[in-house]
């Protein structure tokens, strides 16, 4: 694999496959463009609020809903790049081989934890759309949302592994 550079402080990272660096477009993608949806009806919001005495009376409601989808479809990307946020507290205990095994132990952990969270999630978003919950001003299927997490987890548990395995194979070179 080649190197690429890293954007903190100038570190580099292996490139990533093909379909890999795609899946990680999209969800990076889905993200900014709820990003950008929220700003936008912030701004008509405001706007209306102010200058029309008019504001839109679903904003409130949509803007909570895009915040977790955007938070959730950013999970995968986050995971495949290693941006979570941590304490770097060891960070030059780990040396050689042992900084191997713990990016492995890190990533598989990450794998296991999304699982869990996906199998969770999918629980009780089958029983959202069981009972039809919906949220109280646009009438929005809440079970949508909880489904969108349970995909966003489940891609991020294999992100995690890939992360993982990656470093296997980092550690059987060196």
């Amino acid at each position: 694999m080649t190197e690429t550079p890293n954007m903190e402080g100038g570190a580099s990272r292996p490139s990533l496959p093909a379909p890999v660096r795609w899946i990680e477009a999209a969800f990076a993608t889905a993200a900014a463009l709820l990003l950008f949806a929220m700003m936008a009806m912030t701004f008509v919001d405001v706007l209306g609020r102010y200058l029309f005495n008019h504001p839109l009376g679903f904003a409130f409601e949509m803007t909570q809903i895009a915040m977790g989808a955007m938070v959730l479809c950013a999970i995968p990307s986050v995971t495949l790049r290693g941006q979570h946020v941590t304490a770097g507290l060891f960070e030059d205990a780990f040396k050689g081989g042992w900084k191997v095994m713990r990016d492995i132990v890190v990533g598989l952990a990450i794998c296991i934890c999304c699982v869990f969270l996906a199998w969770r999630l999918s629980l009780l978003a089958s029983r959202f759309m069981s009972f039809g919950d919906r949220t109280s001003v646009v009438h929005f299927p809440i079970g949508i949302v909880a489904w969108l997490g349970v995909v966003c987890f489940a891609v991020s548990a294999l992100a995690a592994f890939f992360v993982a395995v990656r470093a296997l194979a980092k550690g059987r070179t060196q």
